[in-house]
């Protein structure tokens, strides 16, 4: 039973934790293998690494993640994308030390420094100085692309919180150095993920920002509630000898609201507290548990946000919201249409709401949810 429970994980997805995700597979699998560059796009905890990792493997390329989270420079910038490339040539090209010619020849603005320690070689980049760091960059990138064309290899570089670039560059440097490596690419293909949408895809959508119309794009919808019970009815035959009840499963996905992260959560939670087949009543308890855990986490974020949009998140939390713009919605709110309006363009940017196909605001995350309700009693 405590084994299954590494079938739910709360970060990454690997073998037989990851659930489907059949087409996007495929479609990021395809990409890699024809050099498109991708964007991925989706809330936060949607699985995008997972999905990015699984195609890689898929696609049988080598590849280097390189994850701008903790970036705050341009200079941390460029040396985390010097890190990957050193790091992407030794597991893609070959050993650094029968490269040495080949790197020389192709980078005027970076100095290889070559070392050899217990009989293996190292390679730095050094930037020489006074050159601009986004001339290093596309140099370092192209570096990488020469060495795989000269060897007829292929590898991937991902780009992970990609979106931290917007807040780190302040002119299109960074930006315009990846698309002068990423249009000259036949056989490198790169990868572009990010948890806050709105700011990654300022980077991508806006006609003036160098990486337009870079990438194709791949949207990660929740998984389908039947790919779902084929996954979850598996582990519950593992576990109990039986399949868990329509009743049963579908208070699952009810009280998840099919988010990823909160299925597994959720999952995670049951196949910890039962001994046997879980009921309804289960998995209810089992939710409680996970808010119990996460309440005073989801209140602290709440308090950060400013008082109009927390009250806009409570009113559509706890109603039927047909209009926001109607006289009804503004009274209960004592908000003006046009404050309204501004926070709920500000908490969709934000992942905080979508909007479901009949254009009604929904809370994304059934956590926030859970709490905007009261769910603790």
């Amino acid at each position: 039973m405590h084994e299954n429970r590494q079938l739910f994980p709360l970060g990454k997805a690997y073998g037989k934790a990851f659930c489907n995700r059949v087409e996007e597979t495929e479609q990021l699998v395809g990409n890699i293998k024809s050099c498109k560059h991708t964007l991925l796009i989706a809330p936060r905890r949607y699985g995008k690494s997972s999905l990015a990792e699984k195609a890689v493997e898929k696609a049988e390329f080598p590849s280097v993640k390189i994850n701008f989270h903790l970036a705050t420079t341009e200079q941390e910038t460029a040396q985390l994308i010097l890190d990957g490339v050193i790091k992407l040539v030794g597991i893609a090209v070959g050993r650094v030390e029968k490269l040495t010619a080949s790197i020389k020849k192709y980078v005027s603005n970076l100095e290889p420094l070559f070392s050899l320690g217990n009989d293996v070689a190292s390679l730095k980049l050094i930037p020489k100085k006074e050159v601009n760091l986004s001339v290093v960059i596309a140099e370092a990138l192209l570096l990488v692309e020469k060495l795989l064309r000269e060897k007829n290899k292929r590898a991937v570089i991902f780009f992970d919180e990609f979106q931290e670039i917007d807040r780190i560059s302040k002119h299109a440097g960074i930006e315009g150095a990846i698309r002068t490596a990423a249009q000259e690419m036949q056989c490198l293909s790169l990868i572009f993920s990010g948890s806050i949408r709105s700011l990654l895809l300022s980077l991508f959508d806006d006609e003036n920002r160098p990486l337009y119309k870079l990438c194709r794009k791949i949207k990660i919808d929740r998984i389908s509630m039947s790919d779902y019970e084929k996954h979850i009815q598996k582990i519950a035959v593992d576990t109990w000898g039986s399949k868990l009840t329509e009743e049963t499963f579908s208070k699952i996905m009810d009280l998840s609201n099919q988010h990823p992260y909160y299925v597994n959560y959720l999952c995670d939670s049951i196949w910890q507290i039962c001994k046997q087949l879980p009921k309804p009543e289960d998995i209810e308890r089992a939710w409680k548990k996970v808010v119990a855990e996460e309440w005073s986490d989801v209140l602290h974020e709440l308090a950060e946000l400013p008082l109009g949009q927390r009250r806009l998140l409570k009113y559509i939390a706890n109603h039927e919201v047909k209009s926001l713009q109607s006289q009804e919605t503004s009274s209960s709110l004592a908000m003006a249409t046009s404050s309204i309006s501004t926070a709920v363009n500000v908490l969709v940017e934000k992942d905080y709401l979508e909007q479901d196909p009949s254009g009604n605001y929904l809370v994304i995350n059934p956590l926030l949810l859970a709490v905007l309700k009261g769910a603790e009693d």
